[in-house]
Parts: structure tokens; sequence; C-alpha cells
């Protein structure tokens, strides 16, 4: 019996017992483990990538089910971050695989003090994708961006101190910044369609890159069947890799309560907040109900549900307006100050 893994990926010509190894040694860097990150970071260890970097902030919620792989309705019931959840799942497809996992927003930090080989751009806004293609300009490292959207997907790998950046595909990338929003929705079968893409353009990137080709989007339409390649240049009028405007996107900011898109729900990362278990003696001192998961606890304030995660996050539900949600915001913080101990800080 051959015991061999990766026998059959071995026998392909382009890959063979050399590539294997380059795959097996490689790290990964997957920026996003919603719809199109669950599905690449399953594809990749199953392919030999032995060393992934997942990084997302979220949990698991019930609309992730409908097109997000690694996830179950016990990861939902638990309130499990989204990258723990997926470390399990994937550690049970191989229990040798490193897997270091960040659950808080992708910034800076993550892109220069980490090693790695490759980034795969697997988010779902702009402001983000900015801030990788800027910092893969000052840093010289490469990515593949990879999107999907209704039922229209699209993939490229990206060089951006030689080839085409992403604001040379995306010259209103200002304006995207401003329109992210999950209202259009995503089709089901377009997002294992769409990763198979982004993992096969790893996997011809960490075995061969020089034969990669960085001037090519591809694009998909699951619903018509249809894919289209088209060749992107270099902008020589791009203000970012061409004139080097490499000034990083403002991020969100802690204490700024800000709304997510096509909801009434409202997110602010607290610079201070109570852990936990001190959260959970103090809503049981005020008589105030409360459920507690692995990762969050959630709670009625002020006729509001509210739910504060031990990273610092706290979300607001159904509140009217951005003002009522920062007013009610700013009196829970001071409701907090008694439990309050020490600085929110990454896990």
């Amino acid at each position: 019996m051959n015991l061999n893994r990766y026998d059959r990926q071995e026998r392909v010509k382009v890959i063979g017992k050399a590539g294997q190894q380059k795959l097996n040694s490689a790290t990964v860097l997957i920026a996003g483990v919603g719809a199109l990150g669950s599905y690449t970071a399953s594809q990749l260890l199953r392919a030999g990538v032995k060393q992934l970097i997942l990084i997302d902030p979220d949990v698991v919620s019930t609309t992730n089910l409908q097109r997000q792989a690694l996830f179950t309705e016990q990861d939902v019931a638990d309130g499990t971050f989204k990258v723990d959840a997926a470390k399990a799942h994937l550690l049970a497809i191989d229990h040798t695989a490193k897997i270091n996992v960040y659950p808080e927003p992708l910034n800076e930090s993550h892109l220069t003090d980490l090693t790695f080989d490759l980034v795969l751009d697997c988010l779902d806004n702009f402001r983000t994708r900015d801030l990788i293609n800027k910092v893969a300009l000052k840093h010289g490292f490469d990515y593949i961006f990879a999107s999907c959207a209704g039922t229209f997907g699209s993939v490229m790998p990206v060089s951006p101190t030689e080839h085409a950046c992403l604001n040379c595909l995306y010259p209103n990338l200002e304006d995207l910044k401003q329109t992210d929003c999950d209202l259009i929705g995503v089709n089901t079968a377009l997002v294992p369609l769409v990763s198979g893409l982004q993992v096969s353009l790893a996997l011809h990137y960490l075995v061969d890159k020089a034969s990669v080709n960085f001037a090519q989007l591809t694009t998909i339409d699951n619903w018509q069947l249809s894919f289209q390649n088209f060749k992107i240049n270099k902008d020589p009028a791009c203000p970012v890799c061409s004139k080097r405007d490499w000034d990083l996107p403002k991020m969100e900011s802690t204490e700024q309560v800000t709304v997510l898109c096509g909801t009434q729900t409202y997110s602010v990362q607290m610079s201070r907040s109570p852990k936990l278990a001190q959260l959970n003696q103090w809503l049981t001192d005020q008589a105030i109900p409360y459920r507690q998961f692995k990762s969050f606890s959630t709670f009625i304030w002020a006729g509001y549900s509210v739910s504060l995660f031990k990273t610092g996050k706290c979300l607001l539900y159904g509140i009217p307006t951005l003002k009522e949600a920062t007013a009610t915001y700013q009196k829970l913080k001071q409701a907090f100050q008694p439990v309050i101990t020490e600085e929110a800080t990454s896990l």
C-alpha cells in the first residue's frame, strides 16, 4: 500500500516530488477566513501547504454556513472565532500542520512582522485590500487577489513592485472603499470555483513563481458558466505603484462606532474592556441576564442586544441610528469602568 499522502499530486508533471517539497515547506498567510478563506485554507492544507497563518476578527454565524467551508452549527452555538474553528477542523485533516491564528482585523504589523512566502487576499472589503497592496509595495512581497459577489468572481496574482498593482486594476479604489457591502450576496457555488482558481495560482507560485502570469486577471460568472482572461498592464500614471504614494489607508480606530453595511448593527473596538469573567460577574451583580459563549458574552443593555468579545470588540444590535448607537456605547463604557482592569489586547 502506498502511504504517501501526496502521491497523486506528485504524479502531476508540473509539480512532481520537488514541487511537493516546496509546498510542504511553504508558509501562506490567509487574510480573511470567511467564504473564500475557509475553502482556500482547506485546499491548501490538503495540497500539502502545512504552515498557515489565519487572520479574521469574526465569529461563526448561521448565515456563514450557506457559503463557508470548515464551519458547523456547533461552531455557531459555541460562538467560536472563525480562525479557531478553522484551525480545529484543519487539524482534523492533518494533525501535523502548523496553524497560527489571529482573531483580529488585519493590520500592517501582521504583514511586516510575520514570516510567510505568499499572502492570499480572501477579504470582503477594499479598505483592507488597499492596505495589503500598499504594504506589499513597501516591503516587496506578492499576493493573490480574489473576490466574490453575486455570481461574479475575480482572481489575479499581484506582484506590485514589478507589475500592475490593485490600484491599476481598480483606479476607482477610493470609491470602492466607500461602497463595501454585503447587500449583493454571494451564490453558494461561486465560492469554491473562485477559491479553486486562487489556490491553483498559489500552488503555481509556490512551485514555479517564474512562470506565473502577473499580468492576467481571470473573471468567472458561475450562472452563465463563462470565464474570461484580461491583460492588466502596469499603469505608468498609477498614483500607488508608479508614483509611489504609499500612504496607508485609515483603518477603523479604537472607540470609533461604525455601522455594518446594510444592517442596524454597530461595531466598536474598545481600547480597554473587562475580561469576560469580570463582565459576567458584573452582569450577575446587576441582575442582567446574559449568555456566555467561548469568545464572547451577549446581554441586553438599554433595550438593545450587545455582544462583548474577549478581544475587546463590541457589537450593538438593532439601534436605529449611528448617533443613538454611539450614545448607547458611551453609557455602556461608563458603566463598565468599575470592572475594567487592563487594556484590551490581541490574543
